[in-house]
């Protein structure tokens, strides 16, 4: 994670805020017209001890994309909104602790795949102190093939009860995902057929190579 606030130090040559807070890598990858606003955006995230790389690579997959530089001002802006809300979410599954930037950036990220919050915060309360990226993931990715949040979140926390932690998480929902694409089935039949398996849900690489050769 970018870690700009040192750049602020008054050791340091005066020179723009704007240009002490952009990333040397954004450097000509980014259109011209949007750097100041995003030079803004991620210097007000420096301010508030938030994670800018989520910006950074926001800003980056935009400018890939050719998106207007309007719209990629908004879109990061929008991400700053995301990490601003995830921290809060941070700090309210774990109080007075210091708040990651990596569990900031995870939630930030599951939020903007629409995982509704408090299923975030189901899932952080979970296991406050391990990574959150993976059972987050594996959430949005179960919401994604239609099955319900709070049904997926039931799902991953019976898992993880059952001893599967990170990676693990996320062949719990290539399993079910895998399951529901058989046909035939309905989310919560699929759900259920997965929570029957655990702990033992193959990964996710078997799964795949089943499902290929199934079809």
């Amino acid at each position: 994670m970018f870690r700009l606030a040192a750049l602020l130090a008054s050791t340091m040559v005066a020179a723009p805020l704007s240009a002490q807070a952009r990333p040397i890598k954004l450097a000509g990858r980014v259109p011209a017209a949007a750097l100041p606003a995003i030079d803004s955006i991620i210097a007000t995230a420096v301010a508030e001890s938030l994670p800018t790389e989520p910006l950074v690579q926001k800003a980056l997959e935009g400018s890939a994309k050719h998106v207007p530089p309007d719209r990629l001002v908004t879109a990061v802006r929008r991400s700053l909104l995301q990490l601003r809300a995830a921290r809060l979410i941070v700090i309210k599954v774990v109080p007075m602790q210091p708040v990651p930037d990596g569990h900031v950036a995870a939630v930030a990220a599951a939020l903007a795949r629409g995982l509704p919050a408090p299923v975030v915060e189901r899932l952080l309360t979970m296991a406050p102190n391990e990574p959150p990226a993976p059972a987050l993931h594996a959430a949005a990715d179960l919401m994604a093939h239609h099955f319900d949040p709070d049904s997926a979140a039931d799902l991953l926390v019976d898992a993880h009860s059952k001893g599967l932690r990170g990676v693990r998480l996320l062949d719990v929902a290539v399993a079910a995902n895998h399951e529901l694409q058989r046909g035939g089935r309905t989310p919560a039949e699929a759900l259920s057929r997965i929570r029957a398996m655990l702990p033992n849900v193959p990964p996710a690489e078997a799964v795949t190579r089943r499902g290929t050769k199934g079809s």
